[in-house]
């Protein structure tokens, strides 16, 4: 609460004119508000019911066309509809069926007069007129209501001709490509010969399948004969060629004869050997005819096997039927016959499934062509439909865009008018005023921010005394009083000082430098001490006044003016100066010369400096060049954060030494209590 009390008495005066012109705004309001005619309010409801009117139409393989009314999912009809209640042509014809419509000059002055408000999550929208009389205000949202419906039903109109129109054009473009799309599907199709990509190369697929299948079968059969060709060939210790002309040989009539006649001839050279000698005509004889015979037999052989062959061949087959030998030839034979029509069989079989690959290869490098001719006739011919559907549904619900719209509520009249209400206008301004103060002093403190507590911690220089508010401001009307206990507390802290030359100063005017100068050199003074205080601050020459000594011109050669205050404290008083040589003063060393002699003479114990602030005139940095010791005075809920840190760096930079700072206007939690003689204290009590 006191922060609050010391930021209001430190901005009182921005403070005082934001509020002094919302007071003055609030009174202007509620006198305005009694001269505002009373305002008649009517009121109605519309309902916007859902539409339920479904039109499905397939595209193909585009999917479906449907219509399904009004979506309150997707679209918020209400605002389509408040979009036509509030548009300029709408109202334009209201206000021309208005008595009073000629005193707006503007159409939107008029529109101010209607509230259209759509519930949210229903079908109702509310309507609200303003008139100076409660019939007129009823007979407004009547004509509102009117108009708004003619103009539904223009729109419906118009809708529907313009989509029919358009629907008309785009169908016979439509119808033209479809045609055309077909008639290129179709020849493509008579062209290739394919007509269905799916079943047919299906049906290829199936019978190349087949045909693999019956190719493996007849190549296993033909792999079985072999095998049983291969095992007869093995049983009789032949090879299957050897076996075959063996077979021939024995199956020759004409070779088995002379075979026959050899065996013959053989049977009896071995007789006639077992009786006469080799050298026998018989023998001879018999040896020549032998020989005869096997040359026939050798021809005869060669002409049974006219291919000739050098591998061995069984000539004793022949002669008997009933030979197990000439069985098993034979079975071979088959089994080898069988073999090779197996094998030309699956040959036959490869061929036809070549020609299948080929026909299934055509099929699939024509696929993309015939793809595509399908997909461009699908969409053509689902546009086609499409657009069918459009004119359809054109033609059989007018109301999918601009619904049928029920008057729920009829216009009613408000029973009391509506007027300004000053309580709320009185209240209005308060809340203005409140907020508007509290805005004020956040910019205010957030612009030039309070020195606080925790920045003096931060500044790291001691705090030599703290002078609460004090019971006798003017100090110099009481100069013979008692002084303050704050001020015997400063001069206390001062006399640990090395140097009896102080400058006290402060960041800017209004912080008490000039109060803590006096209250300090009287405080001195009732110590024993003899104290001359030097009036710096030649601009406003404060310390000056309130000791009633005006500032008087002074020569070049003139010697400073002495004025003595009380017993042991004397005043040089600040010289007039014209303001713009006040710095060249302070410069060229005759201010520190006007002090200087009295000063070093040791008249007096201490010189005090009261010196302009820091932040408000350049002289206080020259008086620092004199005087090198600086008393820095800040004020509870006066100071500044920013000018008071930027005061400090400027002595800083110029080498001040700052023996501390004196808090001034410190309010204290306790009063205390009066120290003193007994009879001071009863004349207090009394």
């Amino acid at each position: 609460m006191k922060q609050i009390i010391t930021r209001l008495r430190r901005h009182w005066m921005p403070l005082l004119a934001i509020n002094s012109a919302l007071l003055a705004g609030t009174i202007y309001a509620v006198g305005a508000s009694t001269t505002i005619p009373s305002v008649w309010k009517a009121n109605a409801e519309l309902n916007i019911p859902q539409s339920t009117d479904q039109l499905n139409s397939s595209l193909g393989s585009l999917g479906n066309v449907q219509n399904v009314g009004l979506d309150f999912k997707n679209v918020n009809p209400l605002q389509i509809q408040l979009s036509i209640l509030t548009s300029d042509i709408v109202l334009e014809r209201v206000r021309k069926m208005d008595p009073e419509g000629d005193s707006y000059a503007r159409l939107n002055d008029y529109k101010e007069l209607f509230v259209i408000t759509p519930q949210e999550v229903s079908t109702i929208i509310a309507l609200e007129a303003k008139a100076s009389h409660p019939q007129l205000a009823a007979d407004r949202l009547s004509m509102l209501i009117q108009v708004y419906q003619e103009r539904l039903n223009e729109l419906r109109h118009n809708d529907a001709n313009v989509r029919e129109q358009f629907a008309q054009d785009e169908l016979n473009k439509s119808r033209n490509n479809l045609i055309q799309v077909q008639t290129q599907l179709s020849k493509f199709q008579k062209a290739t010969g394919i007509t269905d990509i799916a079943e047919q190369s299906k049906g290829l697929i199936a019978s190349i399948n087949g045909l693999k299948t019956a190719k493996a079968q007849a190549i296993a059969q033909a792999q079985a004969n072999e095998t049983q060709a291969q095992v007869a060939a093995a049983n009789l210790n032949m090879t299957p060629a050897q076996a075959l002309n063996s077979l021939r040989l024995g199956e020759n009539q004409e070779y088995q004869a002379i075979r026959t006649k050899v065996a013959e001839v053989e049977t009896a050279l071995a007789e006639a050997r077992g009786i006469y000698t080799d050298e026998s005509p018989l023998v001879q004889s018999l040896l020549v005819r032998r020989q005869e015979l096997r040359r026939i037999l050798a021809e005869q052989k060669a002409t049974a096997l006219p291919g000739g062959t050098n591998e061995p061949v069984d000539t004793t087959l022949g002669g008997n039927a009933g030979n197990s030998r000439l069985e098993m030839i034979a079975e071979l034979t088959r089994a080898r016959n069988t073999a090779k029509g197996l094998y030309q069989q699956a040959n036959q079989i490869q061929t036809q499934i070549n020609k299948l690959n080929a026909e299934l290869s055509s099929i699939t490098s024509n696929q993309g062509e015939l793809t595509e001719l399908q997909r461009r006739y699908e969409i053509a011919e689902g546009a086609y439909k499409g657009i069918i559907a459009q004119i359809q549904q054109t033609k059989t619900n007018p109301f999918s865009v601009y619904p049928n719209v029920q008057v729920l509520d009829q216009p009613t009249i408000d029973t009391k008018p509506l007027q300004p209400s000053q309580k709320l206008i009185v209240f209005g301004g308060a809340i203005a005023a409140i907020f508007g103060s509290i805005a004020l002093i956040i910019f205010l403190e957030g612009r030039n921010p309070m020195l606080r507590p925790k920045d003096l911690q931060q500044i790291e220089l001691p705090i030599l005394g703290k002078i609460s508010r004090l019971k006798r401001p003017n100090l110099e009307k009481h100069l013979e009083a008692e002084i303050e206990i704050d001020f015997q507390r400063l001069a206390s802290a001062i006399l640990m000082a090395e140097n009896n030359r102080l400058m006290i100063t402060s960041s800017t005017a209004g912080e008490g430098k000039t109060t803590v100068t006096l209250g300090l050199a009287l405080a001195l003074v009732n110590f024993g001490f003899r104290v001359l205080i030097v009036d710096g601050d030649l601009r406003q020459a404060e310390m000056s006044r309130r000791l009633g000594h005006l500032p008087a011109k002074v020569k070049a050669d003139d010697k400073p003016t002495l004025v003595p205050i009380c017993a042991g404290l004397d005043l040089i008083p600040a010289p007039l100066i014209p303001k713009a040589k006040v710095a060249k003063y302070f410069a060229s060393g005759e201010f520190e010369e006007s002090f200087r002699p009295l000063a070093d003479s040791n008249a007096y114990d201490y010189v005090l400096v009261d010196s302009p602030p820091i932040s408000l005139a350049s002289e206080s940095t020259m008086i620092n060049a004199a005087i090198r010791d600086v008393l820095f005075v800040v004020r509870s809920g006066k100071s500044d954060r920013h000018s008071v840190m930027d005061s400090l760096e400027q002595l800083n930079w110029h080498h001040a030494r700052v023996m501390g700072l004196i808090v001034n206007s410190v309010d204290f939690l306790s009063e205390g209590y009066r120290y003193g003689n007994r009879r001071e204290l009863q004349e207090a009590e009394g």
